[in-house]
């Protein structure tokens, strides 16, 4: 299994990081840590750019030893990438060239948002690169993912899809999922999570956040994701989120 994990060094990806490994400590993994470098290539700054080329070198260097020392598992190898690319450009590419399965990606709430590829980034990655996508909260700290609460639009989704999905993802075997109904402007929980109709709001993400350890969303289902995940007014951008999102695009 090949996994993308983009990292601006900051304690946000290094969470998303750790969580990755956490994640699939199950799994034989080949991790490529990705970093987007802002390099001025002009001849008149050649020292200044090879100087800051070396530095962020080493510090891709030393978070894949950080990663090492922290998964301690034979099954697991970490490998580094640097860019000077667009982000989404840079993805697309090491999508393709490493024959990537999953990304993992770190998110911060709305007064964090000066992280170079975090942050709004986020929400462009999950709308614009077509893979498997897990978005890790900076507060969000591992559990197994053992309740997994679906929000679904029948507008896009069959429940016959299900079965198939889950099929797909032998790293992911939860013991307990929700379905969680929902229209334009509000939303059903089955089981009881609520009783009645509810709005989709950042009220109820918290009682989600209590009862559930991910949130399982389709990548073609734009309106859930813009519900989560928009960095203008998604819910991410009023309150903590604690829990992961997972983002499947097939």
């Amino acid at each position: 299994m090949n996994v993308l994990i983009l990292t601006d060094f900051s304690e946000v990806s290094k969470n998303a990081s750790q969580y990755a490994v956490d994640f699939l400590k199950n799994s034989r993994v080949n991790f490529h840590l990705l970093n987007i470098g802002e390099f001025n290539f002009q001849p008149s700054a050649k020292k200044q750019w090879n100087t800051q080329l070396v530095s962020t070198l080493e510090k891709l260097q030393h978070s894949v030893k950080e990663l090492e020392d922290y998964s301690n598992d034979p099954k697991h190898s970490f490998h580094t990438r640097l860019s000077s690319d667009k982000l989404i450009d840079s993805v697309r590419v090491t999508l393709s060239e490493k024959k990537i399965d999953l990304i993992f990606i770190g998110a911060v709430s709305n007064d964090e948002h000066a992280h170079p590829i975090l942050g709004d980034h986020a929400y462009d990655v999950v709308r614009k690169i077509k893979c498997n996508i897990v978005v890790v909260p900076g507060n969000c700290k591992y559990r197994s993912p053992e309740k997994i609460i679906f929000p679904i639009d029948h507008s896009v989704f069959e429940l016959g899809d299900i079965d198939h999905i889950y099929e797909s993802l032998d790293y992911l075997q939860p013991s307990e999922i929700k379905l969680m109904e929902i229209g334009r402007k509000a939303a059903t929980l089955r089981d009881n999570l609520e009783d009645g109709l509810v709005d989709f709001n950042s009220e109820i993400f918290r009682n989600i956040q209590r009862k559930f350890d991910m949130v399982f969303v389709l990548g073609k289902n734009l309106n859930i994701c813009d519900r989560l995940l928009h960095k203008d007014h998604g819910i991410s951008t009023a309150m903590k989120m604690e829990i992961p999102i997972f983002v499947y695009h097939g």
